[in-house]
Formats: C-alpha cells, structure tokens, sequence
C-alpha cells in the first residue's frame, strides 16, 4: 500500500541528519523558528492570503525537518487547503468561472496532507506509549471530519477525468478514494469510523483498473483487480486487462490464471484462446495446447480455423491419423484450403521420410517390392495435396514448392521437376 511507503518517509525524516559544514564549522544561520512560522502563517490566514499561508507552511516542511516531525503543521496546512478549495467551490455555485482542476487538486492534496498528519502524529503517540505514558490522537478526528467532507468530490474528480480520458489523474483520485476507505483517520474517539460511503468498492475498483490500464499502470491494475472482478458485467473484460496486464509486470503465472479463467468462462472470446495457444506452444506444451483447440473444435464445429489449429498440435505430437482427420476437415468446411492441404503434403513427406529410413532390405528381399511400392504411395499422396495446395495458392510456393520438388524427384517425374524451375 503506497500509504506505508508515505509512514516509513515521515519516520526516517525524525532520524538525525549528518551535515557537512562549509562554513569554517560555525552554525547554520537559518535556524527553524517555529513560532514565527506559525505567526506568518496565521496573519496570512487572518487576511484571507490563504495561497500565501498554504505557502509558508510548504516551505517549513520542505526545510526543517522539525516542522515535518510536528503534526500540527500538517493541521496548519489543511486548514489553508480547505479554504481554498471553499473559495473555488463558491466561485462553482455564483458560476464566476471556478478552475475546476485547481478545486479538485486542492482536495487531492488535503487527503495526502490529512494521511501525513495523522501519520505524524500516530508516530508521536506510539512513542509515548512504548516509554509507558497514555497519549491518544489530538487531531485525528478533525482530520477526518475535514476530509470526509469531501468524499464524494474525491470520487467526482476521479470520474471527471475518466471522461476526458486523463486516465493517469482519474486513477489518482479513485486510487486515494479507495486506499482511504480502511484509515484510521476516519476514526471517532471510540475508535468507531466514520465514513459514510455507499457499497461502491466494486463499482470504483472497475473503474479504478479501467482507469489504470488507460494510463499504462499495469501495477495499478494489479491492486484492484481481484475486487473488480466481482462485476460479472464486466468480468469478460477485466479478465482481458488483467491478463495483459500480467504480462506486462513479468507475473506469467498470474498471466495464465486469468487466461484459464477467460477461456473456461468466455470461449467465445478469441483472445483468451489465442493467447493461451501462443502461451502453451511457446513452451512446446503441445498437449495442453491441443487439449485448448480440441475444445474448441467441440464448441465449434464448424470453424475451420480452430480445427487448423487442432491439425498443427496433433502433427507437433506426431498424432498423425487425428492431424489428417482435422485437416480433412479444414478441407470439407473450405474446399480450396491450401494451407490444409499442404499440411497433409508434409505429414505424408515425414512418413516416407521414416519408411524410407527403416527401408533397408536387399533387391533380392522377396519384400522388397512391396515396400518399394507402400513409400512411393506415401510420396504420391504427399505430392497430390502439394498439387492442390498449388492449385489453390499459387501466389504462395512457400506452402508447396519444396514438397514438390521432392516427391516429383523421388517419383521421376523429370519434366514436371523441370517446370518447377521458374520458381526461384
């Protein structure tokens, strides 16, 4: 949770810094005043300079780390945000042209300030604690109560930007609304939360994976996906991102879970299909990869492609009868299916390559004959579908011309070998 990373900074930011003086080891002149911060601060605030008041307090912090160990500047700054975001919101309401992103970018940043201040403090209580003295939190139930004031706006802003396609800021905004839902800071003095939010964690996960993927956040993704899959509407869909995504983060088993998902719940949807196939045979998994195709080709028949794809795994697995069978069928759904008709050329090619390779019996073998006779009938079948695969994809010799070139040479088939000569 990216939270924990902002805990973990605030705790090493109280760890005592090592500085090298340059100034012949006399002290540094710029020296935290607390007191005159807070008095600039607040005659800011006083004459409504709230830009200004913002400003003095995000300058203590990025200087001193005092102020960034002391809760209550974090408070200070809220305060200044809130105002801000109070006059925009006027300026919404009178219509006097309000900066839209400003006033969602002011809210933005009073969650992250309200998260750090009660971090803060949170650090301060458990120290005390730990040296045996009582100490609850001070400031987390206003903390709270200022930022629950601006729970719906939160969600707004993320939707806002999900429309105009700024994804990146979109997840922002759904991101901060989702992570915030288990603080602690909306927590009253019993220890009982606060938040009043709808039963939309499905809802906003959707939109917070959606808003993920469209930015290129594929960890984002990741985060939210288990709960976005809870909306069957879109399971289909997130399913597809999540496996994508997956793939882009290196985490291949996840990849292949969502996939299996897809392809178990959603076959009609190539994609889980193909990319399982691509998956398997690039692992030379063909077993599994035929086991795909083969429940494919029972869900449709009549699909030439899928019964292709059958073909290629049971050829790879040397299932040289179920591979002619699928391949015959590729042939009676498409009757000029060149590709399937030079795969059966090749199947036949190896078997008279392996006939041939055991064919080693004498002239004088009384057998001899006949097993002359059962490979050239092997070469033969193999050169009628190199024909036909001609036939119908001439334009493509790639699928034909090698076979026939060798079986019109084992067969002696001279002036057909020597047309074949045009093609380079």
């Amino acid at each position: 949770m990216k939270y924990l990373s902002v805990i973990i900074f605030v705790l090493l930011c109280f760890l005592p810094s090592i500085s090298i003086a340059d100034n012949g080891g006399k002290k540094p002149t710029d020296v935290f005043k607390r007191s005159a911060v807070v008095k600039t601060y607040r005659s800011c605030m006083k004459d409504k300079n709230y830009t200004k008041a913002k400003q003095t307090i995000d300058e203590a912090l990025k200087k001193y780390d005092e102020a960034k160990a002391d809760a209550q500047f974090y408070r200070y700054k809220m305060d200044a945000l809130n105002e801000l975001i109070g006059q925009e919101n006027r300026k919404i309401y009178l219509n006097s042209k309000p900066d839209t992103v400003s006033y969602f970018g002011y809210i933005y940043e009073l969650y992250e300030t309200g998260i750090l201040c009660d971090s803060v403090e949170q650090v301060a209580v458990v120290a005390k604690l730990n040296a045996g003295k009582k100490m609850t939190p001070k400031l987390r139930v206003g903390v709270g109560q200022t930022m629950l004031g601006y729970r719906k706006n939160l969600l707004s802003a993320g939707k806002y930007y999900y429309i105009k396609k700024d994804y990146g800021n979109a997840f922002r905004f759904f991101d901060m609304y989702l992570q915030t839902k288990a603080s602690d800071v909306f927590s009253d003095t019993k220890g009982n939360s606060t938040l009043t939010d709808p039963d939309d964690q499905v809802e906003v996960s959707v939109l917070a994976v959606l808003s993920a993927y469209g930015s290129s956040n594929h960890r984002g993704v990741i985060d939210y996906l288990s709960e976005g899959l809870k909306d069957t509407k879109l399971e289909s869909q997130i399913l597809e991102i999540g496996s994508k995504s997956a793939a882009e983060v290196k985490d291949t088993v996840k990849m292949v879970s969502l996939l299996e998902q897809g392809f178990d719940n959603y076959p009609e949807i190539e994609y889980f299909f193909m990319t399982l196939m691509k998956h398997y045979n690039g692992l030379a998994d063909y077993g599994t990869a035929l086991q795909k195709a083969s429940r494919m080709t029972e869900l449709y028949p009549q699909k030439r492609d899928y019964w292709y794809m059958a073909g290629t795994e049971q050829a790879l697995l040397f299932k040289d009868e179920e591979a002619l069978q699928s391949f015959s069928k590729c042939i009676e759904i498409k009757a000029d299916d060149a590709d399937a008709y030079a795969s059966i050329g090749n199947i036949y090619l190896r078997q008279a390559h392996a006939a041939y390779a055991q064919f080693n019996v004498p002239l004088s073998d009384p057998t001899y004959t006949k097993k002359k006779s059962a490979i050239d009938d092997l070469y033969k079948q193999a050169c009628r579908s190199f024909e036909q695969a001609r036939k119908f994809d001439e334009n493509h010799p790639d699928l034909w011309l090698a076979g026939l070139r060798e079986t019109y040479f084992k067969l002696n088939r001279g002036k057909a070998l020597k047309a074949l000569e045009k093609y380079q």
